[in-house]
Protein backbone atom coordinates (compact mmCIF):
# COMPACT_ATOMS: atom_id res chain seq x y z
CA UNK A 1 0.00 0.00 0.00
CA UNK A 2 3.02 2.24 0.96
CA UNK A 3 4.37 1.89 -2.76
CA UNK A 4 0.68 2.47 -4.22
CA UNK A 5 1.07 6.27 -2.44
CA UNK A 6 4.62 7.08 -2.63
CA UNK A 7 3.23 6.18 -7.10
CA UNK A 8 0.50 8.38 -6.72
CA UNK A 9 2.74 11.10 -5.34
CA UNK A 10 5.48 10.71 -8.07
CA UNK A 11 2.62 10.76 -10.88
CA UNK A 12 1.24 13.75 -9.67
CA UNK A 13 4.22 15.87 -9.13
CA UNK A 14 5.77 14.90 -13.04
CA UNK A 15 6.12 17.84 -14.94
CA UNK A 16 5.37 16.08 -18.02
CA UNK A 17 2.15 14.57 -19.29
CA UNK A 18 1.01 11.31 -17.31
CA UNK A 19 1.58 7.57 -18.84
CA UNK A 20 -2.42 7.91 -19.04
CA UNK A 21 -2.42 10.54 -20.91
CA UNK A 22 -0.04 9.47 -23.52
CA UNK A 23 -1.31 5.86 -23.57
CA UNK A 24 -5.05 7.18 -23.55
CA UNK A 25 -4.48 9.55 -26.61
CA UNK A 26 -2.23 7.06 -28.59
CA UNK A 27 -5.30 4.62 -27.96
CA UNK A 28 -7.91 7.26 -29.01
CA UNK A 29 -5.76 8.63 -31.92
CA UNK A 30 -5.80 4.77 -33.07
CA UNK A 31 -9.14 4.61 -33.10
CA UNK A 32 -10.21 8.17 -34.43
CA UNK A 33 -7.79 7.00 -37.72
CA UNK A 34 -9.85 3.59 -37.48
CA UNK A 35 -13.02 5.47 -38.02
CA UNK A 36 -12.06 7.44 -40.69
CA UNK A 37 -10.23 4.78 -42.74
CA UNK A 38 -13.46 2.56 -42.19
CA UNK A 39 -15.66 5.30 -43.75
CA UNK A 40 -13.43 6.33 -46.19
CA UNK A 41 -13.58 2.35 -47.39
CA UNK A 42 -17.14 2.48 -47.21
CA UNK A 43 -17.60 6.11 -49.33
CA UNK A 44 -15.29 4.75 -52.55
CA UNK A 45 -16.56 0.94 -52.80
CA UNK A 46 -16.39 -0.01 -55.77
CA UNK A 47 -19.93 -0.95 -57.64
CA UNK A 48 -21.29 -4.18 -56.77
CA UNK A 49 -21.54 -6.64 -59.90
CA UNK A 50 -25.80 -7.59 -60.19
CA UNK A 51 -26.93 -9.58 -62.65
CA UNK A 52 -30.60 -9.11 -64.54
CA UNK A 53 -34.02 -10.01 -62.96
CA UNK A 54 -36.01 -8.31 -65.36
CA UNK A 55 -39.69 -9.64 -64.65
CA UNK A 56 -41.69 -10.66 -67.21
CA UNK A 57 -43.77 -8.08 -69.22
CA UNK A 58 -47.74 -9.56 -68.21
CA UNK A 59 -51.07 -7.90 -69.84
CA UNK A 60 -53.87 -6.73 -68.39
CA UNK A 61 -56.31 -9.02 -67.55
CA UNK A 62 -59.54 -8.95 -69.62
CA UNK A 63 -62.84 -10.22 -69.75
CA UNK A 64 -62.66 -13.33 -71.77
CA UNK A 65 -65.84 -14.63 -73.72
CA UNK A 66 -64.03 -17.95 -73.87
CA UNK A 67 -63.56 -18.84 -70.53
CA UNK A 68 -64.23 -21.30 -67.72
CA UNK A 69 -65.15 -20.53 -64.01
CA UNK A 70 -62.62 -21.20 -61.64
CA UNK A 71 -63.72 -21.60 -58.01
CA UNK A 72 -59.85 -23.02 -56.63
CA UNK A 73 -56.39 -22.54 -57.28
CA UNK A 74 -53.46 -25.13 -56.31
CA UNK A 75 -50.00 -24.80 -56.68
CA UNK A 76 -47.68 -27.61 -56.75
CA UNK A 77 -44.32 -28.47 -55.84
CA UNK A 78 -43.26 -25.16 -53.87
CA UNK A 79 -40.74 -25.43 -51.57
CA UNK A 80 -38.82 -22.09 -51.21
CA UNK A 81 -42.00 -20.05 -50.18
CA UNK A 82 -44.49 -20.75 -47.04
CA UNK A 83 -47.46 -22.25 -46.98
CA UNK A 84 -50.02 -19.15 -48.24
CA UNK A 85 -47.42 -17.10 -49.81
CA UNK A 86 -49.30 -16.72 -52.97
CA UNK A 87 -52.61 -16.43 -51.75
CA UNK A 88 -53.35 -12.82 -52.31
CA UNK A 89 -52.13 -13.13 -56.11
CA UNK A 90 -54.38 -15.58 -56.58
CA UNK A 91 -57.32 -14.53 -54.46
CA UNK A 92 -58.23 -12.04 -57.19
CA UNK A 93 -58.97 -14.78 -59.83
CA UNK A 94 -60.95 -17.20 -57.45
CA UNK A 95 -64.62 -17.61 -58.49
CA UNK A 96 -64.63 -16.03 -61.67
CA UNK A 97 -64.57 -16.84 -65.40
CA UNK A 98 -61.28 -17.44 -67.15
CA UNK A 99 -59.79 -17.74 -70.17
CA UNK A 100 -56.42 -18.72 -70.95
CA UNK A 101 -54.78 -15.23 -71.49
CA UNK A 102 -55.73 -14.49 -67.56
CA UNK A 103 -54.77 -17.75 -66.74
CA UNK A 104 -50.84 -17.36 -68.17
CA UNK A 105 -51.17 -14.32 -66.59
CA UNK A 106 -51.66 -15.00 -63.24
CA UNK A 107 -48.80 -17.89 -63.85
CA UNK A 108 -46.35 -14.96 -65.01
CA UNK A 109 -47.10 -13.17 -61.65
CA UNK A 110 -46.37 -16.36 -59.64
CA UNK A 111 -43.01 -16.61 -61.87
CA UNK A 112 -42.19 -12.87 -61.20
CA UNK A 113 -42.33 -13.53 -57.69
CA UNK A 114 -39.74 -15.94 -57.75
CA UNK A 115 -37.60 -13.80 -60.22
CA UNK A 116 -37.98 -10.61 -57.61
CA UNK A 117 -36.78 -13.16 -55.13
CA UNK A 118 -33.58 -14.07 -57.41
CA UNK A 119 -34.80 -17.10 -58.43
CA UNK A 120 -34.09 -16.47 -61.51
CA UNK A 121 -34.50 -19.85 -63.51
CA UNK A 122 -37.54 -21.13 -61.57
CA UNK A 123 -40.76 -20.83 -63.05
CA UNK A 124 -44.66 -21.41 -62.73
CA UNK A 125 -45.97 -23.28 -65.80
CA UNK A 126 -49.65 -24.74 -66.75
CA UNK A 127 -49.80 -28.64 -67.81
CA UNK A 128 -52.95 -30.24 -69.34
CA UNK A 129 -55.45 -30.76 -66.93
CA UNK A 130 -59.16 -31.59 -66.43
CA UNK A 131 -61.12 -28.34 -65.43
CA UNK A 132 -64.52 -29.91 -65.53
CA UNK A 133 -64.49 -29.47 -61.66
CA UNK A 134 -63.85 -25.76 -61.67
CA UNK A 135 -59.93 -26.75 -60.11
CA UNK A 136 -57.30 -24.72 -61.62
CA UNK A 137 -53.62 -26.58 -61.09
CA UNK A 138 -50.15 -24.50 -61.45
CA UNK A 139 -47.28 -26.63 -61.07
CA UNK A 140 -43.51 -24.98 -60.38
CA UNK A 141 -40.46 -25.80 -61.82
CA UNK A 142 -37.67 -24.48 -59.47
CA UNK A 143 -34.31 -24.59 -60.90
CA UNK A 144 -31.85 -25.87 -59.36
CA UNK A 145 -27.29 -25.88 -59.42
CA UNK A 146 -26.23 -29.09 -61.51
CA UNK A 147 -22.80 -27.96 -60.75
CA UNK A 148 -20.13 -25.25 -61.03
CA UNK A 149 -17.26 -24.88 -62.36
CA UNK A 150 -14.06 -22.34 -61.87
CA UNK A 151 -10.76 -20.49 -63.28
CA UNK A 152 -8.07 -19.48 -61.03
CA UNK A 153 -10.55 -19.37 -58.35
CA UNK A 154 -11.26 -21.07 -55.57
CA UNK A 155 -15.00 -21.12 -54.84
CA UNK A 156 -15.37 -23.93 -52.25
CA UNK A 157 -16.15 -21.66 -49.42
CA UNK A 158 -17.92 -18.89 -51.90
CA UNK A 159 -20.97 -21.54 -51.72
CA UNK A 160 -21.18 -24.76 -49.78
CA UNK A 161 -23.59 -27.48 -50.69
CA UNK A 162 -24.75 -26.81 -54.58
CA UNK A 163 -25.43 -29.84 -55.97
CA UNK A 164 -29.27 -30.02 -56.28
CA UNK A 165 -29.48 -26.49 -54.12
CA UNK A 166 -31.83 -24.18 -55.47
CA UNK A 167 -30.15 -21.60 -57.30
CA UNK A 168 -30.98 -17.82 -56.52
CA UNK A 169 -28.60 -15.33 -58.05
CA UNK A 170 -28.60 -13.71 -54.86
CA UNK A 171 -26.84 -15.53 -53.73
CA UNK A 172 -24.03 -15.60 -56.14
CA UNK A 173 -23.80 -12.21 -56.56
CA UNK A 174 -23.13 -12.37 -52.38
CA UNK A 175 -20.65 -15.10 -53.13
CA UNK A 176 -19.02 -12.42 -56.62
CA UNK A 177 -18.57 -9.67 -53.54
CA UNK A 178 -16.85 -11.51 -51.04
CA UNK A 179 -14.69 -13.10 -53.82
CA UNK A 180 -14.04 -9.22 -55.42
CA UNK A 181 -12.88 -8.15 -52.10
CA UNK A 182 -9.67 -8.86 -53.72
CA UNK A 183 -8.22 -6.80 -55.93
CA UNK A 184 -6.73 -10.10 -57.22
CA UNK A 185 -10.13 -11.42 -57.98
CA UNK A 186 -12.10 -9.82 -61.06
CA UNK A 187 -14.45 -12.67 -62.17
CA UNK A 188 -16.51 -13.49 -64.86
CA UNK A 189 -20.03 -15.20 -64.26
CA UNK A 190 -21.58 -17.20 -66.47
CA UNK A 191 -24.77 -19.76 -66.62
CA UNK A 192 -25.71 -22.57 -68.83
CA UNK A 193 -28.15 -25.44 -69.16
CA UNK A 194 -27.41 -28.48 -67.25
CA UNK A 195 -27.59 -32.28 -68.59
CA UNK A 196 -31.45 -32.07 -66.64
CA UNK A 197 -34.03 -29.98 -67.02
CA UNK A 198 -34.20 -27.28 -65.09
CA UNK A 199 -30.37 -27.88 -63.88
CA UNK A 200 -28.38 -24.99 -64.41
CA UNK A 201 -24.67 -25.26 -65.00
CA UNK A 202 -22.54 -22.15 -63.04
CA UNK A 203 -19.00 -21.00 -64.82
CA UNK A 204 -17.35 -18.55 -63.34
CA UNK A 205 -13.75 -17.23 -64.53
CA UNK A 206 -11.18 -14.52 -62.48
CA UNK A 207 -10.02 -12.38 -65.37
CA UNK A 208 -7.79 -10.44 -63.22
CA UNK A 209 -3.97 -10.28 -63.21
CA UNK A 210 -3.37 -8.07 -60.41
CA UNK A 211 -0.71 -8.79 -58.07
CA UNK A 212 -1.17 -10.79 -54.60
CA UNK A 213 0.92 -8.12 -53.20
CA UNK A 214 0.55 -4.61 -52.73
CA UNK A 215 0.86 -1.89 -50.12
CA UNK A 216 1.67 1.28 -49.05
CA UNK A 217 4.62 3.14 -47.26
CA UNK A 218 4.07 6.97 -46.09
CA UNK A 219 5.52 9.66 -44.30
CA UNK A 220 3.15 12.89 -42.15
CA UNK A 221 3.83 15.19 -39.66
CA UNK A 222 1.15 14.42 -37.46
CA UNK A 223 3.00 13.40 -34.71
CA UNK A 224 4.06 15.09 -31.35
CA UNK A 225 6.58 16.62 -29.39
CA UNK A 226 6.82 13.97 -26.74
CA UNK A 227 7.25 11.09 -28.67
CA UNK A 228 8.24 12.03 -32.33
CA UNK A 229 6.96 14.48 -34.96
CA UNK A 230 7.53 12.59 -38.01
CA UNK A 231 5.32 9.34 -38.41
CA UNK A 232 6.79 6.79 -40.44
CA UNK A 233 3.84 4.23 -41.84
CA UNK A 234 3.74 0.78 -43.96
CA UNK A 235 1.70 -1.64 -44.96
CA UNK A 236 1.59 -4.66 -47.38
CA UNK A 237 -1.01 -6.96 -47.98
CA UNK A 238 -1.25 -10.59 -49.46
CA UNK A 239 -4.57 -11.94 -50.89
CA UNK A 240 -5.28 -15.45 -50.99
CA UNK A 241 -2.62 -16.98 -48.77
CA UNK A 242 -4.53 -19.94 -48.46
CA UNK A 243 -6.90 -19.69 -51.52
CA UNK A 244 -10.14 -19.28 -49.94
CA UNK A 245 -10.50 -15.41 -50.74
CA UNK A 246 -8.62 -14.40 -47.86
CA UNK A 247 -6.70 -11.22 -47.07
CA UNK A 248 -3.73 -11.07 -44.75
CA UNK A 249 -2.65 -7.44 -43.86
CA UNK A 250 0.35 -5.54 -41.63
CA UNK A 251 0.95 -2.66 -40.52
CA UNK A 252 3.72 -0.84 -39.23
CA UNK A 253 3.88 2.40 -37.50
CA UNK A 254 5.98 4.60 -35.56
CA UNK A 255 8.20 7.71 -35.51
CA UNK A 256 11.53 9.46 -36.01
CA UNK A 257 12.37 8.26 -32.55
CA UNK A 258 12.55 5.07 -33.29
CA UNK A 259 15.93 4.70 -33.16
CA UNK A 260 16.36 6.08 -29.51
CA UNK A 261 16.23 4.65 -26.34
CA UNK A 262 13.49 7.21 -25.02
CA UNK A 263 10.48 8.99 -26.02
CA UNK A 264 9.16 7.14 -28.91
CA UNK A 265 6.03 4.94 -29.86
CA UNK A 266 5.65 2.08 -31.93
CA UNK A 267 2.49 0.41 -33.18
CA UNK A 268 1.57 -2.42 -35.47
CA UNK A 269 -1.23 -4.13 -36.56
CA UNK A 270 -2.32 -7.63 -38.30
CA UNK A 271 -5.33 -8.30 -40.10
CA UNK A 272 -6.78 -11.87 -41.05
CA UNK A 273 -10.22 -11.87 -43.33
CA UNK A 274 -12.19 -14.45 -45.17
CA UNK A 275 -15.16 -15.15 -46.58
CA UNK A 276 -17.98 -18.38 -45.99
CA UNK A 277 -20.53 -17.71 -48.31
CA UNK A 278 -22.61 -14.50 -46.80
CA UNK A 279 -20.26 -14.36 -43.59
CA UNK A 280 -17.04 -12.06 -43.58
CA UNK A 281 -14.74 -13.22 -41.02
CA UNK A 282 -11.78 -11.13 -39.61
CA UNK A 283 -9.70 -11.78 -36.98
CA UNK A 284 -7.28 -8.88 -35.71
CA UNK A 285 -4.58 -8.16 -33.62
CA UNK A 286 -3.19 -4.67 -32.54
CA UNK A 287 -0.17 -3.71 -29.99
CA UNK A 288 1.19 -0.22 -29.25
CA UNK A 289 3.32 1.02 -26.91
CA UNK A 290 5.64 4.40 -25.75
CA UNK A 291 8.67 5.19 -24.12
CA UNK A 292 9.51 8.44 -22.42
CA UNK A 293 11.34 10.31 -20.10
CA UNK A 294 9.80 12.56 -17.31
CA UNK A 295 11.00 14.78 -14.78
CA UNK A 296 9.54 16.04 -11.34
CA UNK A 297 10.31 19.68 -9.79
CA UNK A 298 13.42 18.91 -8.39
CA UNK A 299 14.96 18.25 -11.67
CA UNK A 300 14.63 14.33 -10.80
CA UNK A 301 13.79 11.84 -14.38
CA UNK A 302 11.73 8.95 -13.87
CA UNK A 303 10.59 6.64 -17.08
CA UNK A 304 7.46 5.98 -17.86
CA UNK A 305 6.32 3.23 -20.58
CA UNK A 306 3.45 1.18 -21.34
CA UNK A 307 1.92 -0.77 -23.79
CA UNK A 308 -1.59 -1.09 -25.21
CA UNK A 309 -2.52 -4.49 -27.07
CA UNK A 310 -5.75 -6.08 -27.91
CA UNK A 311 -7.19 -9.38 -30.33
CA UNK A 312 -10.94 -9.87 -31.49
CA UNK A 313 -12.78 -11.78 -34.20
CA UNK A 314 -16.07 -9.77 -36.38
CA UNK A 315 -18.82 -11.13 -38.20
CA UNK A 316 -20.02 -9.57 -41.15
CA UNK A 317 -23.15 -11.30 -42.24
CA UNK A 318 -24.28 -10.01 -45.52
CA UNK A 319 -28.52 -9.94 -45.69
CA UNK A 320 -29.75 -7.83 -48.11
CA UNK A 321 -28.68 -5.89 -51.19
CA UNK A 322 -30.02 -4.90 -54.53
CA UNK A 323 -28.76 -2.18 -56.95
CA UNK A 324 -28.94 0.57 -54.49
CA UNK A 325 -28.70 -1.13 -50.79
CA UNK A 326 -26.22 -3.21 -49.04
CA UNK A 327 -27.10 -4.57 -45.43
CA UNK A 328 -25.24 -6.54 -43.20
CA UNK A 329 -25.70 -7.60 -39.11
CA UNK A 330 -22.48 -7.28 -37.10
CA UNK A 331 -21.29 -9.63 -34.31
CA UNK A 332 -17.94 -8.69 -32.71
CA UNK A 333 -15.68 -9.60 -29.26
CA UNK A 334 -12.73 -8.07 -28.58
CA UNK A 335 -10.16 -8.31 -25.79
CA UNK A 336 -8.25 -5.17 -25.25
CA UNK A 337 -5.68 -4.75 -22.31
CA UNK A 338 -3.33 -1.47 -21.43
CA UNK A 339 -0.23 -1.84 -18.98
CA UNK A 340 1.57 1.34 -17.69
CA UNK A 341 4.39 1.31 -15.68
CA UNK A 342 6.90 4.28 -13.97
CA UNK A 343 10.35 2.82 -13.31
CA UNK A 344 9.53 -0.40 -13.58
CA UNK A 345 7.08 -1.21 -11.05
CA UNK A 346 3.28 -1.21 -12.69
CA UNK A 347 0.73 1.37 -12.42
CA UNK A 348 -2.11 -1.08 -11.13
CA UNK A 349 -4.71 1.56 -11.40
CA UNK A 350 -4.04 2.63 -14.92
CA UNK A 351 -3.77 -1.17 -15.92
CA UNK A 352 -6.62 -3.14 -16.70
CA UNK A 353 -8.31 -5.07 -19.82
CA UNK A 354 -12.31 -4.82 -21.09
CA UNK A 355 -13.83 -8.20 -23.41
CA UNK A 356 -16.47 -6.27 -24.99
CA UNK A 357 -19.33 -8.21 -27.25
CA UNK A 358 -20.85 -6.01 -29.69
CA UNK A 359 -23.55 -6.38 -32.04
CA UNK A 360 -25.77 -4.59 -34.94
CA UNK A 361 -25.86 -3.72 -38.44
CA UNK A 362 -23.80 -1.87 -41.19
CA UNK A 363 -25.57 -0.05 -44.30
CA UNK A 364 -25.07 1.92 -47.40
CA UNK A 365 -27.14 3.09 -50.03
CA UNK A 366 -25.37 4.51 -52.93
CA UNK A 367 -27.16 6.40 -56.39
CA UNK A 368 -25.99 8.71 -59.20
CA UNK A 369 -25.85 11.74 -57.02
CA UNK A 370 -25.48 10.85 -53.41
CA UNK A 371 -24.27 7.76 -51.07
CA UNK A 372 -24.87 7.31 -47.60
CA UNK A 373 -23.46 4.94 -45.14
CA UNK A 374 -24.45 4.22 -41.40
CA UNK A 375 -23.20 1.83 -38.90
CA UNK A 376 -24.73 1.00 -35.27
CA UNK A 377 -23.03 -1.06 -32.79
CA UNK A 378 -23.74 -1.69 -29.05
CA UNK A 379 -21.68 -2.81 -26.97
CA UNK A 380 -21.38 -4.92 -24.05
CA UNK A 381 -18.43 -5.40 -21.59
CA UNK A 382 -19.12 -8.76 -20.78
CA UNK A 383 -15.75 -9.53 -18.44
CA UNK A 384 -12.56 -7.76 -17.53
CA UNK A 385 -10.07 -7.26 -15.36
CA UNK A 386 -8.64 -4.52 -13.13
CA UNK A 387 -7.51 -3.18 -9.71
CA UNK A 388 -9.44 -3.11 -7.52
CA UNK A 389 -9.69 0.24 -6.41
CA UNK A 390 -10.32 1.21 -10.13
CA UNK A 391 -13.66 3.14 -10.34
CA UNK A 392 -14.12 2.44 -14.12
CA UNK A 393 -17.14 -0.23 -15.00
CA UNK A 394 -15.97 -3.50 -16.25
CA UNK A 395 -19.52 -4.12 -17.34
CA UNK A 396 -20.14 -1.50 -19.00
CA UNK A 397 -23.10 -0.46 -22.16
CA UNK A 398 -22.67 1.62 -25.19
CA UNK A 399 -23.92 2.50 -28.55
CA UNK A 400 -22.14 3.54 -31.45
CA UNK A 401 -22.78 5.44 -34.87
CA UNK A 402 -21.52 6.19 -37.63
CA UNK A 403 -23.13 7.85 -40.33
CA UNK A 404 -21.77 9.40 -43.45
CA UNK A 405 -22.72 10.64 -46.90
CA UNK A 406 -21.53 12.29 -49.93
CA UNK A 407 -23.54 14.52 -52.42
CA UNK A 408 -21.99 15.37 -55.51
CA UNK A 409 -22.52 18.08 -58.18
CA UNK A 410 -22.02 19.38 -61.80
CA UNK A 411 -22.56 17.26 -64.89
CA UNK A 412 -19.23 15.06 -63.91
CA UNK A 413 -19.66 15.15 -60.15
CA UNK A 414 -16.77 16.74 -59.85
CA UNK A 415 -17.43 19.15 -57.05
CA UNK A 416 -18.65 16.82 -53.79
CA UNK A 417 -20.06 17.37 -49.93
CA UNK A 418 -18.48 15.19 -47.36
CA UNK A 419 -20.22 14.65 -44.08
CA UNK A 420 -19.23 12.31 -41.54
CA UNK A 421 -20.31 11.55 -38.25
CA UNK A 422 -19.35 9.79 -34.86
CA UNK A 423 -21.36 9.41 -31.85
CA UNK A 424 -21.14 7.35 -28.82
CA UNK A 425 -23.46 6.92 -25.45
CA UNK A 426 -23.54 5.50 -22.27
CA UNK A 427 -23.68 5.92 -18.92
CA UNK A 428 -21.10 4.16 -17.58
CA UNK A 429 -17.21 4.99 -16.42
CA UNK A 430 -15.51 3.82 -18.83
CA UNK A 431 -11.78 3.00 -19.41
CA UNK A 432 -9.78 5.25 -22.09
CA UNK A 433 -9.77 2.41 -24.62
CA UNK A 434 -13.68 2.51 -24.66
CA UNK A 435 -14.34 6.13 -24.41
CA UNK A 436 -15.00 8.46 -27.10
CA UNK A 437 -12.60 11.54 -28.26
CA UNK A 438 -12.31 14.61 -30.03
CA UNK A 439 -9.88 16.37 -31.06
CA UNK A 440 -7.00 15.47 -33.66
CA UNK A 441 -6.15 14.64 -37.21
CA UNK A 442 -8.72 12.56 -38.07
CA UNK A 443 -11.83 14.27 -35.43
CA UNK A 444 -12.00 17.51 -34.91
CA UNK A 445 -9.12 18.95 -36.74
CA UNK A 446 -7.06 22.46 -35.33
CA UNK A 447 -6.89 19.87 -32.00
CA UNK A 448 -3.91 17.97 -32.86
CA UNK A 449 -2.10 18.34 -29.24
CA UNK A 450 -5.32 17.93 -26.80
CA UNK A 451 -8.27 16.04 -26.67
CA UNK A 452 -11.92 16.04 -25.18
CA UNK A 453 -12.74 12.53 -24.11
CA UNK A 454 -15.66 11.42 -22.52
CA UNK A 455 -18.75 8.46 -22.22
CA UNK A 456 -20.82 10.19 -24.34
CA UNK A 457 -20.69 12.62 -27.21
CA UNK A 458 -19.69 12.89 -31.02
CA UNK A 459 -18.16 14.56 -33.62
CA UNK A 460 -19.26 15.97 -37.23
CA UNK A 461 -16.47 16.70 -39.96
CA UNK A 462 -17.59 18.44 -43.42
CA UNK A 463 -15.50 18.93 -46.39
CA UNK A 464 -16.58 20.79 -50.16
CA UNK A 465 -14.41 19.01 -52.22
CA UNK A 466 -13.54 20.35 -55.88
CA UNK A 467 -11.84 17.73 -58.25
CA UNK A 468 -10.03 18.31 -61.09
CA UNK A 469 -8.64 15.91 -63.57
CA UNK A 470 -5.35 16.69 -65.36
CA UNK A 471 -4.41 13.95 -67.61
CA UNK A 472 -2.97 11.16 -65.44
CA UNK A 473 -3.18 13.83 -62.36
CA UNK A 474 -5.94 14.23 -59.42
CA UNK A 475 -6.33 17.94 -57.95
CA UNK A 476 -8.39 18.07 -55.22
CA UNK A 477 -8.29 21.50 -52.93
CA UNK A 478 -10.79 21.25 -50.07
CA UNK A 479 -12.47 23.01 -47.54
CA UNK A 480 -13.53 21.75 -44.21
CA UNK A 481 -15.32 22.18 -40.95
CA UNK A 482 -15.50 20.01 -37.82
CA UNK A 483 -17.25 20.38 -34.91
CA UNK A 484 -17.53 17.64 -31.51
CA UNK A 485 -19.23 17.93 -28.01
CA UNK A 486 -18.47 16.06 -25.18
CA UNK A 487 -21.29 15.51 -22.47
CA UNK A 488 -20.84 17.13 -18.88
CA UNK A 489 -20.71 14.65 -16.52
CA UNK A 490 -18.57 12.88 -13.91
CA UNK A 491 -16.78 10.82 -15.72
CA UNK A 492 -16.01 13.46 -18.96
CA UNK A 493 -13.82 15.59 -19.55
CA UNK A 494 -16.62 17.73 -21.22
CA UNK A 495 -17.19 20.50 -23.19
CA UNK A 496 -17.44 21.48 -26.93
CA UNK A 497 -15.10 22.72 -29.75
CA UNK A 498 -14.41 23.30 -33.36
CA UNK A 499 -12.20 23.67 -35.87
CA UNK A 500 -11.81 24.59 -39.70
CA UNK A 501 -8.94 22.89 -42.57
CA UNK A 502 -8.01 24.30 -45.93
CA UNK A 503 -6.23 21.58 -47.70
CA UNK A 504 -5.08 19.62 -51.34
CA UNK A 505 -5.04 16.34 -51.91
CA UNK A 506 -3.14 15.04 -55.18
CA UNK A 507 -2.96 11.60 -56.68
CA UNK A 508 -0.51 10.61 -59.43
CA UNK A 509 0.49 7.21 -60.06
CA UNK A 510 0.42 5.54 -57.06
CA UNK A 511 1.57 9.12 -55.06
CA UNK A 512 -0.55 10.96 -52.55
CA UNK A 513 0.41 13.97 -51.17
CA UNK A 514 -1.58 16.05 -48.95
CA UNK A 515 -0.88 19.19 -47.54
CA UNK A 516 -3.23 21.51 -45.20
CA UNK A 517 -3.50 24.08 -43.27
CA UNK A 518 -6.11 23.20 -39.81
CA UNK A 519 -7.48 26.06 -37.01
CA UNK A 520 -9.41 25.69 -34.27
CA UNK A 521 -12.18 27.92 -34.33
CA UNK A 522 -14.12 27.65 -30.79
CA UNK A 523 -11.87 26.16 -27.58
CA UNK A 524 -12.71 25.28 -24.28
CA UNK A 525 -10.60 26.21 -20.76
CA UNK A 526 -9.52 22.97 -21.13
CA UNK A 527 -7.93 22.72 -24.97
CA UNK A 528 -7.31 26.67 -24.60
CA UNK A 529 -3.69 26.23 -24.32
CA UNK A 530 -2.95 23.33 -26.37
CA UNK A 531 -4.64 23.68 -29.21
CA UNK A 532 -3.02 25.79 -32.41
CA UNK A 533 -2.82 25.95 -36.03
CA UNK A 534 -1.48 23.31 -37.54
CA UNK A 535 0.57 22.93 -41.20
CA UNK A 536 0.30 19.07 -41.98
CA UNK A 537 1.63 17.38 -44.91
CA UNK A 538 1.43 13.87 -45.75
CA UNK A 539 3.18 11.96 -48.47
CA UNK A 540 2.43 7.99 -49.16
CA UNK A 541 3.53 5.76 -52.20
CA UNK A 542 1.16 2.70 -52.80
CA UNK A 543 2.54 -0.36 -54.51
Amino acid sequence: MRILILTIIIVNLLQAITPTDIINKQIQDLEQKRVFEEQNINRIKKSDKLFDKKNIEIEEDIDESNCIFIKEIKTNNITVFEDGYFDEIIKPYLNKCHGIRNLSNLRDKITNQYISKGYITSKAYIKAQDLNRNIFIIDILEGKIDTILSKNINNSNLYLNYNNRILNIKDLEVSIMQAERLRTQELDLQLFAGNEASYTKIYIENISEESPIYGSIGLNNFGSDYTGKYQIYNNINYENLFGISDIISLNINTTNNVLKNKNKTLGTSINYSFPIERALFELSYNYSNYKQINSDYFGNNFLSNGDNYSYGIEMDYKTFHNLNNNLSFIFSYDNKSTKNYLNDSKLDLQSYTTRPFGFGYKHSYRSESFDIYNKMVYYKGISGDKEEFAEQDKYFDKLTLDFGINKYFGIFNNLQYSSSLRAQYSNNNLFGTEEISIGGIYSVRGFNNVSLSGNKGFYLRNELIQRYDLSSIIIMPYMGFDYGYIDENEYSVSGSISGGAIGNRIYYNGINLEFFYNFPIKDTVYTKKESSDFYGVSLSYNF
